[in-house]
């Protein structure tokens, strides 16, 4: 919804250099601005991930102690969740590599005393998520089996 926003205001602006209302250089400074503010919110929106800080957790000490329900409290809730018949696993989101990427395009073209000038904007979603996970397998009764990291 923000991306259509985005493409709206980038077609105002254009219309209005198109039509000598605004000078190209306002023109380029607003769409600077309005670029930095989605970047921004981008960014933001973007910061998630467990609670704790995985990496300073001795899991081998954990294992047959450490319950799924201390995992919730203090991991969060997991990313993906299955059962198989010897329990649970569990998997949170350490790192994820960036799903969407953003252009913009800006040109002119002149051919005696005509000039025309274009503006683009374009985004793309990427496959599937790949990244770092951290993978908790739990017993039937809740307890700790085995931890590892995987990336996919």
């Amino acid at each position: 919804m923000w991306l259509a926003f985005v493409e709206i205001q980038v077609l105002f602006l254009y219309i209005q250099v198109v039509q000598n209302r605004v000078s190209l250089l306002s023109f380029v400074m607003k769409l600077v601005w309005l670029l930095f503010i989605v970047l921004a919110l981008l960014t933001v929106s973007c910061a998630s991930g467990p609670k704790a800080n995985i990496k300073n957790i001795d899991w081998g000490n954990r294992i047959g102690t450490y319950t799924y329900e201390e995992a919730l409290a203090e991991l969060g809730e997991p990313n993906v969740v299955g059962e198989t018949s010897e329990g649970m696993i569990a998997e949170w989101v350490l790192r994820r590599s960036p799903m969407v990427s953003f252009s913009f395009g800006f040109g002119g073209a002149g051919y005696g005393h005509h000039s025309s000038t274009g503006v683009g904007v374009g985004t793309s979603v990427s496959p599937p998520p790949s990244g770092e996970y951290l993978q908790l397998r739990f017993d039937m009764d809740g307890k700790l089996i085995e931890a590892t990291r995987v990336r996919y």
